[in-house]
């Protein structure tokens, strides 16, 4: 795991470029190397910071080259030694997944390479030969990268913070978009013409065109599959991608967090493991929020070796500067606090964790799919929903307040938008001027910019793994982790348990409810009565800490908005609200971040 970093056609010197490499160096903290090549008579400048994982020897560092290619590399490929069997070039110096990398894209080209792959990657490969430069970023996006190209300036990095401040412009349509959903959705990052390239893509360069093109998809068809075969085949998957998650040349630990999917993760890793595991976890002072009881017991039963650390509202201030550091652009997933604490803790002990992200978009856990479903049943022939929503509108709760267009005009969209957005669309002029809104796209599908239709829970889930997943989960983890030179793997994401969980029909995934097939799998390592209990999530108080710790905090940033584009107005009138009773904690948490 580590840091890439490009410049091409820039005034920065060389000098100038290791600089900006040093603002990223927590992702690699072992090695920093910045080199200058030739790229259509224009300097093309190549940097990484290496935190060695796998072949601790110097000779592994990056960029590294060979007569064609140059290759910065973040990431790990878990099959590489296997590639190396399928190539002719047998000269390798070291044994590192780059150098696999190097002459996997030399004998087989760039597209068949990638179909190799598995992995969690974001590379730039320049061909000296050709002079082109290519980007390529994994299947799923657990890797990031961004890019932009402004004024024949070419520029692409693993963090925001690795391109000059002179290229970054916030947009107004992005803070929208933020405001609603807690993150950036699909390409877009918080700033004018700075983006991210898409998982599954790769991007071509050639100094002065460029062209991005997708190499991998969902599959769209089902198969045709019984339930317990449907088991057998995930958890087969899924022990192997546990297993080929342990190359490493250090200590790889678990994060614990106690529910199905962290849990089924750290026991097929204590079963495939050949010592005694790490495990790690984090918990919440105040009641209802806490899981790490849980978390301890399944580390008992396991037999891991447990870590555990209790959060506060202290550790949210002290945490502040941290979260906006490391992020670099606003982010509004709460969950990255104890995240970044997890994160800090677990380096301690070990310098990679598996975690159990994924589970709930490919096997159907989240509330919100159940709860889209059934009022979309029940309220889509109801009588008198005009009446009903107008009820709804002036009743003091702030839960029907939200429902009330749903009742109205029930769509997958508009159930959706109910759990899903911070503020729903038909909201968001209680937040903005209404003149600062025109000219944008405020739709449930503008926003987040996904023109598929809704009609079912696989449609909910495909969106989720199309924006939720590498916008949110992905970006939230990565950071945390890399912020203290920590590496994550997500063997839920190899890419062939995302195929077959996606050829999977609906009905049997939901056999036995939400994420059966997760559950039968668990039932092997852990007691029935402990994996179904109800879900939590890794939720953070922020409703309470509103009412008390952070109360005076929140005040003073809605003072500080800027009237031109905010209704502070109407905003201070929901601070209000929430302190009796009302619930805005995700929409507040949003703007608390908002630079």
């Amino acid at each position: 795991m580590c840091n890439i970093l490009g410049y091409f056609n820039t005034k920065l010197s060389l000098n100038e470029i290791e600089k900006y490499n040093k603002r990223l160096s927590h992702r690699g903290p072992d090695a920093s190397c910045v080199k200058e090549y030739d790229f259509k008579n224009k300097k093309l400048f190549l940097a990484h910071n290496r935190l060695a994982i796998q072949d601790l020897n110097p000779n592994a560092n990056q960029p590294m080259e060979n007569e064609r290619f140059v290759i910065v590399f973040n990431g790990e490929i878990y099959n590489h030694f296997e590639i190396r069997w399928e190539l002719s070039f047998r000269g390798f110096r070291t044994h590192s997944d780059t150098e696999t990398l190097l002459w996997a894209f030399t004998e087989w080209g760039v597209e068949k390479a990638i179909s190799k792959l598995n992995g969690m990657f974001a590379i730039a490969l320049f061909d000296k030969q050709e002079q082109m430069l290519y980007l390529i970023r994994d299947r799923v996006g657990i890797k990031p990268l961004y890019w932009t190209f402004q004024h024949g300036e070419f520029v692409f990095s693993s963090e925001l913070k690795g391109i000059r401040d002179e290229l970054k412009t916030p947009d107004i349509d992005s803070l929208v978009k933020f405001v609603s959903l807690g993150y950036t959705p699909n390409d877009k990052s918080y700033y004018k013409n700075i983006y991210k390239l898409k998982p599954a893509h790769y991007l071509i360069f050639d100094g002065e065109n460029i062209k991005i093109k997708r190499y991998w998809n969902l599959p769209k068809g089902k198969i045709d599959i019984g339930f317990d075969e449907a088991v057998e085949e995930v958890e087969h998957l899924l022990k192997d991608s546990v297993k080929k998650r342990l190359l490493a040349d250090v200590e790889v630990g678990s994060f614990l967090s106690g529910g199905i999917d962290s849990s089924l993760v750290s026991a097929i890793m204590a079963e495939v493991s050949n010592k005694q595991i790490k495990t790690f976890t984090i918990g919440f002072k105040e009641e209802g929020y806490n899981e790490a009881e849980y978390a301890k017991k399944i580390a008992q039963i396991i037999g891991s070796e447990h870590y555990e650390y209790f959060f506060d509202a202290k550790d949210v201030l002290d945490l502040m500067d941290d979260l906006d550091y490391y992020y670099n652009e606003p982010f509004g997933d709460a969950s990255a606090l104890p995240m970044l604490l997890l994160s800090r803790t677990t380096k301690k002990r070990v310098t990679v964790a598996l975690s159990g992200d994924g589970g709930d978009e490919l096997f159907l856990g989240y509330d919100r799919y159940f709860f889209t479903k059934k009022y979309y049943l029940l309220l889509r022939h109801m009588p008198f929903k005009t009446l009903i929503s107008r009820i709804f509108s002036i009743l003091p709760n702030d839960k029907l307040e939200k429902m009330a267009l749903p009742v109205k005009n029930p769509t997958y969209e508009n159930l959706y938008s109910v759990l899903y957005f911070a503020i729903k669309p038909w909201q968001l002029d209680m937040v903005f001027n209404k003149d600062m809104l025109n000219g944008l796209d405020i739709s449930f599908k503008g926003i987040l910019e996904y023109s598929n239709n809704l009609k079912t829970i696989d449609d909910l889930s495909r969106l989720d793994f199309y924006r939720y997943l590498p916008d949110d989960i992905l970006v939230k983890v990565d950071r945390a982790t890399m912020a203290y030179s920590l590496e994550a793997r997500v063997p839920i994401l190899d890419h062939r348990i995302v195929e077959i969980a996606y050829k999977l029909p609906e009905q049997v995934k939901l056999t036995k409810g939400r994420k059966s097939i997760l559950r039968k799998i668990l039932y092997k390592y852990i007691p029935k009565d402990i994996v179904d209990r109800p879900k939590h999530g890794f939720s953070v108080p922020l409703k309470i800490w509103f009412r008390n710790e952070l109360k005076e905090l929140l005040f003073e940033k809605i003072k500080s908005l800027d009237g031109s584009i905010f209704n502070k107005k109407s905003l201070l009138n929901l601070f209000e609200k929430h302190q009796r009773g009302y619930n805005y904690e995700y929409l507040f948490w949003n703007l608390m971040r908002v630079k």
